[in-house]
């Protein structure tokens, strides 16, 4: 079992700077909860030479998805060169402490609009279609190949649906590393125009499983662009006397959305 949160231990030189970064990463809603320990002896080696000395071991209950922005914040308030910053995966969390934690570490929407990241990655061939797979992602996130291979697998899961379908042999799909999870879009054409959706969702933790998405959801911002470049792909190829394979061949090759 996995869930989408985790706790990152600092350890800091003394409580001052336990303490300025456990009320920053709070006030942030970087974190939900910061546990400041008693000081511990620590024995290590830096730069050739083995070193003790007292530490402050700080705990950080958060979510997975914020690792990186944690990680800036406590660089940016820690004095050594190479702070310890460690996170480790919450196997299983009660269910009212899950909502606590999510809640507590929820972004504040402020509607405002930042361009992401995306790019085309490759095409996965689904039986008789061939869909073009593209991903987007947030600000300081990534996507490993270990992600785009669960996503292919579940693209190629569709097949036996995809066949009683009729399709026209094309359509794409997208992968979002978004802040607050995993989303899979995929569209295939069929004739009239009609682009069909399926949508999952999967935590932001290694291997999340994508499960069937709420039908009432479509796309973000961020997946209407792309979906808005296959619309004129589809429009400009397929649908003015060219083959289906020009539409697999234009790519979208901006670097955001």
């Amino acid at each position: 079992m996995t869930t989408p949160f985790v706790d990152i231990w600092i350890n800091c030189p003394d409580r001052t700077v336990a303490d300025g970064i456990a009320r920053a990463a709070i006030d942030a809603r970087l974190a939900a909860c910061a546990n400041v320990y008693p000081a511990i002896s620590s024995v290590y080696r830096w730069k050739g030479a083995v070193e003790q000395a007292d530490e402050v071991p700080l705990l950080l209950k958060t979510r997975a998805a914020h690792f990186d922005r944690v990680s800036a914040l406590v660089k940016s308030l820690h004095p050594y060169e190479v702070p310890s910053i460690v996170a480790v995966p919450m196997a299983s969390v009660e269910a009212d402490y899950g909502d606590w934690l999510r809640a507590e570490t929820e972004a504040e929407t402020t509607g405002e609009y930042t361009p992401r990241r995306a790019w085309f990655r490759d095409i996965v061939t689904v039986g008789p279609v061939a869909i073009k797979l593209n991903a987007i992602c947030a600000e300081g996130a990534g996507i490993g190949d270990a992600v785009f291979d669960a996503a292919t697998a579940k693209l190629r899961s569709t097949e036996n649906e995809i066949v009683r379908t009729p399709h026209l042999g094309a359509g794409f799909a997208i992968l979002h590393e978004g802040d607050e999870g995993r989303w899979l879009l995929l569209h295939w054409w069929v004739s009239g125009g009609i682009a069909t959706r399926k949508l999952w969702r999967a935590d932001l933790v290694p291997n999340a499983h994508f499960v069937e998405a709420d039908p009432l959801l479509m796309a973000c911002v961020w997946e209407l662009g792309l979906i808005d470049f296959e619309r004129r792909a589809w429009i400009n190829t397929a649908m003015s006397g060219k083959a289906v394979s020009d539409y697999t061949e234009e790519r979208f090759s901006g670097e955001y959305v």
